[in-house]
């Protein structure tokens, strides 16, 4: 089966939660014996240069790029509000990309197309006008709820009026832009439930994140200290939402204990806001080279999201690790677990606190809550039985009557 991924940046190197989810998928099909051809915008805010991707799974797919410059910029930003156009969205398209994507139809035929996130469907009549495959959304996100939250937590006012006019607009898109696909495929149950709920004709089905477990084995030495720690991408902006709340409201009371906990800052991109709280009891270790490294080496890590939408990859991946996590409810939506059992929740800030003292108090707890977690990734996120998933997914397409 010959299988077209549209992405809206380069997911090579997978150091990211989409980059991750996209290469993961790419590797399943793979192993499913399918074609895997990739087109990506290279944008300015996440350029890549491919002449240095060494990940093997590149040299087994065709490749095609074109570069993007979607970057915020002060007086499109500022005439967009004149418009009806969703700013978020309008910024990933260029006519050239269009052509580009044209030629490559014109000349491939593909059974089936799939637009891995929102920023890429403006390209869906393009496809539509040139190509006769079967059209997938993969919804890594409800993204308008990302804006609609932020929105909510701002205080801001000009700030504030201008972020839900951003939520307005591309709650708009986002809803009429679904029934242009033969199906979308949710990153999660919860996700699932809102787009059935949308009560449009498009069928709606779940491939949660999903890893390849044989790369997740922790063979790493714990911190010596107790250390808690926090790995995101932090130009994104519900992380620094988070993180900023995190250190605000929890840390200062953590370092009143005395207790010898140490924290570590692990991502890239990070705001000098945070670079220069860096102590002795505050590790600011930056973008790492090696996440799984960093993780396995924390005894605790922390998902303090206030907004946000989708799955998290770094808690899959630190479950994956056996890892105890302490998220917010709204970091762990969409995953299936127990509180007290494979993650610990805990949504104010005085939660988050007692959660913590609890992990460095009770001798048991950090293990068992690691090990709960370890079987919620082996029964619910192995990657092999998601590209069986998907190949069904395609086949049930493509037998289906027009």
């Amino acid at each position: 089966m010959r299988i077209l991924m549209l992405t809206n940046r380069v997911p090579f190197p997978a150091d990211g939660g989409y980059a991750i989810v996209v290469r993961n998928t790419i590797e399943a099909l793979l192993g499913q014996g399918c074609e895997v051809h990739l087109f990506s915008l290279n944008t300015t805010k996440h350029y890549i240069d491919t002449r240095d991707i060494e990940d093997p799974i590149f040299q087994k797919i065709k490749f095609l790029q074109f570069k993007v410059d979607n970057r915020v910029k002060i007086k499109d930003a500022f005439f967009n509000l004149f418009s009806k156009q969703s700013y978020n969205i309008s910024r990933f398209y260029n006519p050239a990309c269009a052509s580009r994507l044209v030629h490559l139809l014109k000349n491939h035929p593909f059974d089936i197309i799939q637009f891995e996130g929102l920023q890429v469907t403006p390209y869906l009549q393009v496809v539509k006008e040139n190509s006769e495959a079967k059209l997938i959304y993969r919804a890594h996100n409800i993204e308008y709820q990302i804006w609609k939250r932020l929105t909510q937590q701002e205080s801001f006012i000009a700030r504030k009026i201008y972020l839900g006019i951003l939520s307005k607009r591309l709650k708009r898109f986002e809803f009429n832009i679904l029934n242009g696909f033969d199906t979308i495929v949710a990153i999660s149950f919860v996700d699932q439930h809102f787009f059935e709920s949308l009560n449009h004709d498009v069928p709606v089905q779940t491939l949660a994140v999903a890893l390849n477990l044989e790369n997740y084995k922790n063979d790493y030495k714990l911190s010596p200290n107790k250390s808690v720690g926090y790995i995101g991408s932090m130009d994104w902006r519900p992380n620094i939402e988070g993180l900023d709340w995190f250190l605000d409201k929890v840390w200062p009371n953590i370092l009143q204990l005395g207790s010898g906990i140490t924290f570590h800052l692990a991502g890239k991109n990070i705001p000098k806001q945070f670079q220069i709280m860096g102590d002795e009891s505050f590790i600011m270790e930056g973008k790492v080279d090696n996440a799984i490294e960093f993780i396995s080496r924390q005894h605790v890590l922390i998902v303090p999201l206030l907004s946000g939408s989708g799955m998290r990859v770094k808690i899959i991946e630190a479950m994956a690790l056996g890892k105890c996590i302490i998220a917010t409810s709204i970091a762990a939506e969409g995953i299936n677990y127990h509180h007290d059992r494979d993650i610990l929740i805990a949504d104010k800030s005085d939660d988050f606190y007692r959660q913590i003292l609890r992990c460095f108090t009770d001798k048991n707890l950090i293990n068992r809550i690691g090990q709960g977690a370890k079987k919620l990734v082996e029964k619910n996120h192995d990657q092999n039985k998601m590209g069986k998933e998907l190949l069904k997914i395609y086949e049930d397409l493509q037998v289906k009557p027009a």
